[in-house]
């Protein structure tokens, strides 16, 4: 390539890189993957948002709200939304839309209500799209983040949107092999043994579990422990245990819980004494009975014998 041709291909690559939307790398943390815990923080944050104030979007089951966060000096912005916040969030599936300002640093789109308080999308304060009631929102939460990220193609908007799908839940603690009907049985441990007891949950990583070993007649406590959440994926998990010799026979309840919250879950279990080993007792041979000899034929001939001797005998004297 000659010099003049490697000039042109390098300025139309600058003009390019130079036309391309600048926008920030965004990353999102949730209490599980996918999942807003109620009472849990979420939080939004990125890097190299350098065209100046961003703007979150939170749109789910009869909830609508814009956040704004300016970002430092070097592109870096956070938003959190606090566990009081979250508490109040109604269960189901949400949009968060992260709102980029673009080259003109102006966040030209904003949400609103109109006289009639229904929800609507704004340029400059002119009404584009009609998202409804509130209490509809939930229903036709695809639809409402069309609407929204449709903007961006609005002649004159170079906003720049970026969407992901949560759903919001209620905390909820589970046991992992529970015995199918049987309610919260676990398997059988044994006493001399250490004993793991595991589970998963959708309450965040930055959260303890709060766990209690009662006797099951008496509701007596045996042992309380606080246990971290691990993260995990598709569900964070926890793990209860109890190093040998464990527990004494007996039946028990294991309840683990979340301060925060009326979040509980419980398993129960019986400990037993070792099977005594297996006696290895050694089957009887099977040895057939020899038979008994039988004598019946020799003593039919010598007695025979005997009877033609004396025959004989008194037939000679005659």
């Amino acid at each position: 390539m000659n010099p003049g041709k490697r000039g042109t291909v390098i300025l139309i690559l600058l003009i390019a890189l130079i036309a391309t939307p600048v926008t920030a790398a965004v990353y999102f943390t949730t209490s599980a993957p996918g999942i807003i815990t109620k009472g849990d923080p979420f939080s939004i944050s990125g890097t190299g948002a350098v065209n100046g104030t961003v703007g979150l979007w939170i749109v789910g089951r009869d909830h609508f709200e814009v956040l704004t966060s300016a970002p430092d000096r070097h592109g870096n912005f956070s938003i959190t939304i606090r566990p009081s916040a979250t508490d109040g969030f109604s269960s189901g599936r949400y949009v968060i839309i992260y709102q980029d300002p673009g080259e003109s640093g102006i966040l030209e789109i904003e949400g609103g209500t109109d006289i009639n308080g229904s929800l609507v999308v704004m340029n400059r304060g002119k009404i584009v799209a009609r998202l409804g009631p509130r209490q509809e929102l939930g229903d036709n939460i695809r639809i409402v983040e069309d609407q929204i990220l449709s903007t961006s193609f609005i002649s004159g908007v170079d906003d720049i949107f970026h969407a992901e799908f949560f759903f919001v839940q209620k905390p909820a603690i589970f046991f992992d092999n529970l015995i199918p009907a049987s309610g919260f049985r676990l398997p059988d441990q044994i006493t001399g043994e250490r004993i793991v007891i595991s589970g998963t949950t959708n309450i965040g990583t930055d959260n303890t579990l709060t766990t209690e070993i009662r006797t099951r007649n008496t509701k007596e406590i045996v042992t309380v422990k606080t246990i971290p959440v691990i993260a995990g994926d598709p569900m964070n998990t926890w793990i209860w245990d109890l190093d040998a010799p464990g527990l004494p026979p007996g039946d028990y309840e294991l309840t683990a819980g979340w301060l925060k919250s009326n979040a509980f879950g419980n398993g129960t279990f019986t400990v037993k004494y070792p099977a005594p080993p297996s006696s290895s007792l050694e089957r009887p041979v099977n040895n057939p009975v020899p038979p008994a000899e039988d004598y019946t034929f020799p003593i039919l001939i010598t007695s025979s014998l005997i009877v033609l001797a004396i025959v004989l005998y008194y037939t000679g004297r005659e």
